[in-house]
């Protein structure tokens, strides 16, 4: 391992170099003194100062940000632009070398081109920019992140980054180690270090093989690992700094609109070429001479060439796809959702189903245990428990209650705060409440001088598998608490080890064969009749939709009891304590957002550890199953996880088509459940915060790890992370997912309008009038209104009101819909017709109000610059119109809430407003100046076109927002469209399965609404009116 530190860090000793190095020490304790740590406290916030100086921060240095002025210059890379600019040199040079060219100015479309040039690089390098150092924000959010360790002899939460050598570091089941170490604890304890080594077992960290290399996962057990190397000094940090960054790939859409992009460009450069000859042909047609005089005009020709292939190379498209995803991340990230993967914006999208864990994502993850049952006991409620042992002190009973509680170290409390496994912090605060047991004190007994666990023989953490946890504990170790003293001689009398053991209930009942009684404080067996009122209790509790976990105890005379056969020995013939019910209250809002996505065309399907009944319970709490649903009709909707392995892949089809809920769910069943799903053509998200949530995680086309709850492993196969666990932050991530598209649809059908009536216009007034309408300069300034401005006023609109009222576009469905080629297509020949009307004078001097006595040549720049200025503002009314693609008719819904697109709007016209008005910049535009009073304008002074002109050029381009209202009352049938909701409603409860349910009621009503309703929500479907 390297030892080279940063510039500002102080280099380690020879000897501690050594020691990481060579990996010489083996006992944790020793090595901790020298770092001026223990194993039992930790370190002192003096050392942590001292160690951080002296050993370096725990931080892997970034590459720098590429400066402006590189990423300014990259932008010359495109050919077209260097071909653009070596022609306006060469025009600059003969229209400076050639006297008439000269004294008419012929230099200035050279500078102006120039200029042209600039700006539009320099708008597109700022672009570029500013999306670099979102993306490095967005990052900076993304690996960041919280860990616990033990200083000065508490347990507390610190980022990451402050991690410094010889902290003692807390690790659970499902963790990222990021730095090196050695493990101090005795448990059982596997890592998975594949990743930095290649080694794709498991293995297990011993006293005699301690070291842990940063990288590694924690993926069976906990413990507490001394940390010996931090940042750019392990193993890790040594690995990232040699592979540097990665480098951006293009999503899925950007390669889409590249290849649009392609195609769109091998037809502007077809265009361009015959632009190009058609007027060298007039060239020759009109009898004019190739020579010195007339080479301008080659010049000019071949800019007019160059300049249509900037204009009809969308390059905008990709831009505005990268600020469309930047925007919606930043968005989305308020919602909190954090995304680590940019495709999965666009995915979002296209989800047809979600597979949600229940517990923290459809519920609070506030576990309160309202309810403890023993065989023997006449009362359950905790609340009355409480009341009614006030001021009395501990049974034996209730004594083993605590020690069972408290012997676990993956979870603490601060208040009514729980920081580690909710459930376990649901027992936590039983025994404080009920019993006024100090947890703390009572772990402490486990922890001998600095030998933390001491007592601890052997441990066994909860999975999503095993359903359970386990603590073997030697009382002859232990150092028990005054309160509960007297408890242990009398389990010591069982044996010298208890292991304490709580999971799931029907699991737990299986290995009960018997049970300790409050009231006699003997254990006597379980019977037929004991068990099956245990098992009424459970189902009972279930039906309350409450968490149903056993609490049991075994005891052993020798360890070598327990050691023969682990798991089996530790966890058979158990002592049944009690039953506890948990409540864990859905999230506010959850019913009504699973109905939103049910009106998307989303479907929602649960999948959960908890046990059929509490599933079922839930589901229907939480509408994803009808409140009202008959028993008999539930099997339609859910399956228990051992049922559900037992099917085919046929029957599991079958089964998908209606399924809603999945209890006792293994990770491997909800893999199972989402591939068949992808099978049967869905567009899959799925959530999951354990470590053997990451194979379903990366098999979804949106894997959704948890923020809260989520282990690393999770996080790290995850698309998306939700920050707050919540089930409705989901569905906001739909709703941006489908945003992105839609604002890309948006950008495409602006742009390629514009793109299709330039290329016509500038190709048939070369082709009749030997020159283009729209000249060079004017065309650049067109094409920097598109791909700049259109793509900031677009693609940064966040998701309409409406926007889930749609179906999920489908996976490979077009860009561009059949309503979208409605709009281009009608748009454009609206705009060509006037065009045309304009250039061929179609409709006399006396509709376009060409002022009188101007000579000819000036007639026609009067007329180009009329042409011009409605062009622009043709644009300006094809973006308000692009806003909507599909049939809506109110392009102005909302409009008020983008500030940007306003500003954008305001921007543009101002802009036009220069150009058009002030003086120098009016030449560069070739806009109409008879400022001179001179004869070819009559010898009357005109600044610009007359306002009865500006009427006329705006009233034209307003005619645009009445066609594209025409065009929109014939509507088209998009895959993106509503459908008819009646129709679709009735699609959604087909495919569910509930039409023959009593869950739903169909009540026509006199104004053709039929109305479906549920007891949990009333849902209004209008149907078209006949009138």
């Amino acid at each position: 391992m390297s030892t080279k530190l940063n510039s500002e860090e102080k280099v380690q000793t020879n000897e501690y170099s050594q020691i990481v190095k060579d990996r010489q020490a083996t006992d944790p304790h020793e090595l901790a003194v020298k770092l001026g740590s223990t194993t039992a406290n930790g370190l002192g916030q003096k050392q942590v100062e001292e160690n951080r100086q002296k050993f370096g921060i725990n931080k892997i240095p970034q590459r720098p940000p590429e400066p402006f002025w590189k990423i300014y210059l990259g932008t010359f890379k495109d050919p077209t632009l260097i071909i653009l600019l070596v022609s306006a040199c060469v025009s600059i040079i003969i229209g400076s070398a050639v006297k008439k060219e000269r004294e008419e100015g012929g230099y200035i479309d050279g500078i102006a081109i120039i200029v042209a040039v600039i700006v539009v690089s320099m708008v597109g390098a700022t672009n570029d920019y500013q999306k670099e150092k979102q993306f490095r924000k967005l990052n900076a959010v993304k690996e960041a992140r919280d860990v616990q360790v033990v200083r000065g002899g508490q347990q507390t939460s610190i980022s990451i980054y402050d991690l410094v050598v010889g902290d003692v570091l807390v690790l659970n089941q499902g963790d990222q180690v990021l730095v090196d170490g050695l493990i101090t604890t005795t448990q059982l304890i596997k890592f998975d270090e594949s990743q930095m080594t290649g080694e794709t077992q498991m293995l297990q960290k011993t006293a005699e093989k301690p070291w842990i290399v940063s990288g590694s996962l924690v993926q069976e057990g906990s413990g507490r690992m001394l940390v010996t190397a931090v940042g750019v000094t392990s193993i890790h940090g040594e690995m990232m700094l040699a592979l540097g960054e990665e480098n951006d790939e293009d999503t899925p859409l950007q390669q889409k609109l590249n290849s649009i992009v392609k195609k769109i460009g091998y037809l502007g450069i077809f265009m361009a070429v015959l632009t190009f000859l058609v007027l060298i042909i007039k060239f020759f047609v009109d009898g004019k001479q190739s020579d010195k005089e007339n080479y301008t005009e080659w010049i000019s020709f071949l800019i007019l060439g160059i300049t249509i292939i900037v204009v009809a190379i969308p390059e905008g498209l990709p831009l505005a796809v990268t600020i469309s995803l930047a925007y919606s991340m930043k968005k989305m990230l308020k919602d909190q959702c954090l995304v680590r993967k940019l495709n999965s914006c666009e995915t979002c999208g296209s989800v047809s189903v979600i597979c949600s864990d229940k517990t923290g994502t459809l519920t609070k993850n506030e576990m309160h245990a309202t309810h403890l049952w023993n065989p023997a006991s006449t009362q359950d409620e905790v609340s009355v428990l409480a009341a009614a042992r006030k001021g009395q002190g501990l049974s034996y009973y209730e004594k083993v209650m605590c020690l069972n509680t408290s012997f676990t170290n993956n979870c603490r409390l601060e208040g009514n705060k729980v920081i580690g496994a909710k459930t376990t912090g649901a027992f936590l605060m039983l025994s404080r409440d009920l019993y006024e047991c100090d947890y703390e004190r009572v772990r402490a007994g486990l922890t001998i001088g600095d030998q933390v666990d001491k007592a601890v023989v052997h441990q066994l953490d909860f999975s999503s598998e095993r359903k359970r946890a386990s603590m073997l504990v030697d009382l002859d170790t232990f150092q028990p608490v005054p309160q509960l003293a007297d408890a242990v001689p009398a389990l010591r009398q069982q044996g010298q080890f208890v292991n304490m053991i709580r999971g799931a209930s029907e699991i737990m009942l299986q290995r009960c064969v018997s049970y300790l009684d409050p009231n006699t404080n003997a254990v006597s067996r379980i019977d037929d009749a004991v068990r099956n009122s245990i098992l009424d209790q459970i189902s009972s509790y279930a039906n309350k939709s409450m968490r149903t976990l056993i609490c049991a105890y075994k005891s052993f005379s020798e360890k070598s009891d327990v050691l023969e056969k682990l798991e089996e020995n530790m966890e058979s013939e158990l002592v049944f304590v009690c039953l506890v019910g948990i409540k864990d209250p859905l999230r506010d809002g959850v019913p009504g957002a699973i109905e939103t996505l049910r009106k998307a065309g989303i479907r929602t399907i649960m999948v959960t550890g908890d046990n059929f009944n509490t599933a079922v319970a839930i589901s229907k709490d939480a509408n994803i199953i009808a409140r009202d649903t008959p028993d008999a009709d539930i099997l339609k909707f859910a399956i228990e996880g051992k049922d559900l392995r037992q099917l085919s892949d046929a029957q599991l089809d079958e089964k998908l088509k209606t399924l809603c809920c999945v209890a006792r769910c293994q990770p491997t069943d909800k893999y199972r459940v989402v591939k068949r799903l992808k099978f049967l053509g869905n567009v899959v998200a799925a959530t999951g915060d354990g470590p053997n949530d990451a194979p379903q995680l990366k098999e979804a086309d949106v894997g959704l790890a948890m923020g809260i709850a989520g282990t690393e492993i999770a996080k790290e196969a995850s698309d998306i992370v939700i920050l707050d666990d919540n089930f409705c932050s989901i569905v906001q991530a739909v709703r941006w997912g489908r945003a992105v598209l839609a604002s890309i649809r948006k950008f495409i059908q602006f742009q390629l309008t514009v793109n299709v009536v330039a290329l016509i216009i500038a190709f048939l007034g070369s082709a009749v009038f030997s020159e283009s309408p729209l000249t060079s300069i004017q065309l650049l300034y067109v094409n920097l209104i598109m791909d700049s401005l259109g793509s900031l006023a677009l693609a940064t609109e966040g998701p309409t009101v409406d926007i889930l009222d749609h179906l999920p576009v489908k996976r490979n469905a077009s860009i561009i819909t059949p309503g979208m080629l409605r709009n281009i297509l009608g748009m454009s020949a609206y705009q060509l017709l006037v065009l045309l009307l304009m250039l061929f004078k179609g409709f006399g001097d006396k509709v376009i109000m060409t002022p009188e006595g101007l000579q000819d040549e000036k007639k026609i720049e009067y007329r180009y610059t009329s042409i011009y200025n409605f062009f622009i503002f043709a644009q300006v009314i094809n973006e308000i119109n692009s806003r909507r693609f599909n049939n809506e008719l109110n392009v102005f819904q909302g409009i008020l809430q983008c500030t940007l697109f306003q500003i954008v709007i305001v921007v543009t016209v101002a802009l036009q407003c220069i150009i058009m008005f002030v003086p120098g910049i009016r030449h560069v535009f070739a806009i109409f100046d008879c400022s001179s009073a001179s004869a070819e304008c009559g010898n009357q002074k005109l600044y610009g076109i007359t306002w009865q002109t500006w009427l006329i050029d705006i009233a034209f381009a307003l005619g645009g927002m009445i066609i594209h209202f025409i065009l929109r009352l014939f509507k088209c049938k998009d895959e993106f469209e509503v459908k008819d909701k009646i129709n679709r409603t009735e699609e959604i409860i087909k495919e569910s399965g509930l039409e023959n349910s009593a869950s739903v009621k169909q009540v026509p009503e006199e104004n053709e609404t039929k109305v479906y309703q549920r007891t949990s929500s009333l849902v209004l479907i209008p149907t078209r009116s006949s009138k």
